[in-house]
């Protein structure tokens, strides 16, 4: 028995390959966008994309890779964070990415990245504070009132 194929989702490198052929071929990028985009929906990069990739061709390139980036690389979404974030959340999963983030930490924006893309939930809470910061919260307020309150007695 043959497997069927999921023709629904397709790779970027294939895209780009694609593109390569088509522009040596001659064809401008608005066809080749509309060829691609018939047969895979809207799962296919944008006419844009298409056109940049199209230009960079004629122009020589070979390689359909991206190129090198400067800076530092994405290392937030490692397996080893995902799992702490995850088990930071078991613990309680009423945390704040905040909470999350500095009992993990990392920064929010990772913590948000590893719960709504890798782990897949719906939302995580950004800024709700703790019974515990709250409470921080309130005694460093009730420090300022008595610091207030004994500089006017003088």
């Amino acid at each position: 028995m043959e497997e069927e194929t999921d023709w629904s989702q397709i790779s970027r490198s294939d895209q780009r390959s694609y593109i390569k052929i088509e522009t040596l071929r001659g064809k401008n990028p608005t066809e080749i966008h509309n060829a691609v985009h018939e047969v895979y929906g809207d799962s296919v990069v944008d006419r844009s994309t298409v056109s940049r990739w199209a230009c960079r061709f004629r122009e020589g390139r070979v390689s359909i890779q991206d190129d090198p980036r400067n800076g530092r690389p994405v290392t937030a979404t490692d397996n080893t964070s995902v799992v702490t974030v995850s088990t930071v959340l078991e613990e309680d999963r009423r945390k704040s990415c905040e909470e999350t983030a500095h009992e993990a930490n990392m920064s929010i924006a990772s913590v948000f990245r590893i719960v709504t893309q890798t782990l897949q939930k719906s939302s995580c809470k950004v800024g709700s504070l703790s019974a515990e910061r709250r409470t921080e919260s309130s005694s460093q307020e009730g420090r300022r009132r008595t610091a207030a309150a004994l500089r006017d007695r003088r």
